[in-house]
This record gives C-alpha cells, sequence and structure tokens, in this order.
C-alpha cells in the first residue's frame, strides 16, 4: 500500500489532531486517513455491509479407512475391485488386501493437505 510522510507540522496541529484521534479512538494514522477519506469523498455513507461468504463443505472422502470395523465386508470388496479396475495389478508377494491396508496405514488421517 502506498505511504505518505508529511514534514513540518506545526506542533500545535499535531496536538489537536492526536486530541481528535484520542476522542474518535483512532491511532494517529487512522484519524490522518479519516480525515483525508473525508475531505476527497472517498468515505463510504454510512457503514457498508458485506454478507458473509459461505464456507464450501468439509470434503468427506478419505474418513473411513477400509479396515475400519463399520465399512462392511461388501464395502471394502468394492473398493478393493475399484482400486483394481483403476490401477490394473502389478507382481507383488502381497495379496491386494495386504497391498491396500499397508497404502491405508501409511496415510496420516486428520491432517490438511493443501496441493
Amino acid at each position: 500500500m502506498p505511504a505518505l510522510t508529511i514534514r513540518n507540522i506545526p506542533e500545535t496541529t499535531l496536538e489537536r489532531l492526536r486530541s481528535r484521534a484520542a476522542r474518535g479512538h483512532r491511532s494517529l494514522n487512522g484519524e490522518v486517513l479519516a480525515l483525508f477519506e473525508e475531505a476527497v469523498g472517498a468515505a463510504p455513507e454510512g457503514p457498508v455491509y458485506m454478507p458473509p461468504v459461505p464456507l464450501p463443505p468439509k470434503p468427506t472422502f478419505g474418513t473411513k479407512r477400509p479396515d475400519d470395523e463399520s465399512v462392511s465386508p461388501a464395502e471394502r470388496k468394492r473398493r478393493q475391485q475399484k482400486l483394481e479396475s483403476l490401477f490394473g495389478s502389478w507382481v507383488d508377494s502381497r495379496s491386494t488386501e495386504e497391498i491396500i491396508a499397508d497404502i491405508v496405514g501409511s496415510r496420516t488421517m486428520g491432517r490438511e493437505v493443501n496441493l
């Protein structure tokens, strides 16, 4: 934001400005800005209403782990088949369930991820 330096302010003017700022519960800088806005007509008339911006819903993906007791065996099997259809198969001595459990177990649950 731009800055402005004012030099050679008479002491009496500065004292009146400080008193005015104190009466308005403002800083000296805030009072000067308010006076500038009033002088150039940039100050809005009355309070400015800004409607609240609704927050997007929190994502629900990744909240249930495949090894969670609340996940039914049918749902676990469906997830396994979905992974297999998406990623195919590869050579590994572990079963699909072991691989999935290893991948899911290495995740940090409840952590915010910003991509």
